[in-house]
């Protein structure tokens, strides 16, 4: 797991309206064992579709650089900024 972590390049902190809070960590692999050209890219892309998907129930969601701490942007209210 912490290896899984090393690896990500971003990170997702999802605050929900239950009271629920999750981390979720950016996965970078490919099918059929390809390589990204921007990994950071195709992280932020699957947080960005995970949100999509349950955006009804999200109250707020940080995007952050996992190597610099650094916010990439947030959702709030239904949409990014």
């Amino acid at each position: 797991m912490q290896q899984f972590i090393a690896k990500a390049h971003t990170k997702l902190l999802v605050y929900y309206f239950d009271g629920g809070v999750r981390t979720w960590y950016g996965r970078n692999n490919l099918p059929e064992g390809r390589l990204a050209a921007d990994p950071r890219a195709v992280e932020i892309k699957r947080h960005d579709r995970y949100v999509a998907k349950t955006a009804p129930s999200i109250k707020v969601a940080l995007l952050y650089d996992q190597h610099t701490g650094e916010e990439i942007r947030r959702f709030k209210n239904g949409t990014w900024s």
